[in-house]
């Protein structure tokens, strides 16, 4: 995002399209760059629709993490290291 595109007022609105919530959020600028990056921490786990609207509207998104992938995640850990101690 450039900077001189960053509006956390278009940002909001994008997410409470989806009657979603901003609950935090965090910028990154870059020293030799005029990007910024936008961290956002959202209320809702199914966030597929607001990433969707990102694009349309051409932010970049980096990535996305929601609860439940952290929980499969773990889960499939918890059950390799299950399968390590019990061959």
């Amino acid at each position: 995002l450039n900077i001189n595109d960053y509006s956390l007022s278009e940002i909001a609105k994008i997410v409470e399209s989806d009657n979603a919530k901003i609950l935090a959020s965090f910028i990154t600028s870059h020293p030799d760059s005029t990007k910024l990056e936008v961290t956002l921490k959202i209320n809702k786990n199914e966030i597929t629709r607001i990433l969707s609207t990102f694009e349309r509207f051409n932010y970049q998104i980096t990535a996305s993490y929601n609860e439940t992938d952290y929980q499969v995640d773990l889960q499939n850990k918890y059950d390799e290291f299950m399968r390590f101690l019990n061959p």
